[in-house]
């Protein structure tokens, strides 16, 4: 059974390994045979010889853990977290569900949006074009107008 501490050793040891270029130590962090994707259809490695190549990195790429999460009782765990290179003023931002097997991340899928750095500024609010909002929906009186009903029943 996998704790929460050592859930959050490997996925610091992770980040650490991103953050210094360090694909090797990138590597340690997962099984053999590990399932690193972005469903439906982002990005899919199997295995270490795949992940390498996917870790070999720029100077300067760095990742942040913004929280962890764990469930001892399934080994699974979600961290949200940010990664991107230090001179990009717009960042990944995403969230990985991992499973844990003898230590080590067996299964890895996460989601991603792009976006400004800092979690900040990546959950404002205010200052942006939002693209789905309430006023995609109709209100109860336009559609009683539809029906020719103005109270909107």
């Amino acid at each position: 059974m996998t704790a929460a501490k050592d859930f959050e050793d490997v996925m610091n040891r992770l980040a650490a390994a991103w953050s210094s270029q360090d694909p090797e130590a990138a590597l340690g962090c997962f099984t053999q045979d590990a399932v690193y994707m972005e469903p439906p259809d982002g990005q899919l490695f199997v295995g270490h010889e795949q992940l390498r190549p996917f870790f070999e990195l720029p100077p300067g790429t760095y990742m942040t853990w913004v929280g962890l999460w764990f469930d001892e009782a399934t080994a699974t765990g979600a961290g949200e977290f940010e990664f991107g290179e230090a001179t990009d003023v717009s960042v990944d931002h995403g969230v990985a569900i991992v499973s844990i097997r003898d230590g080590r991340i067996a299964h890895w899928h996460e989601y991603l949006q792009r976006g400004p750095k800092g979690k900040d500024a990546f959950l404002a609010i205010d200052g942006k074009a939002w693209r789905w909002h309430i006023g995609h929906y109709a209100s109860p009186e336009d559609l009683g107008a539809e029906r020719g009903d103005p109270t909107g029943r």
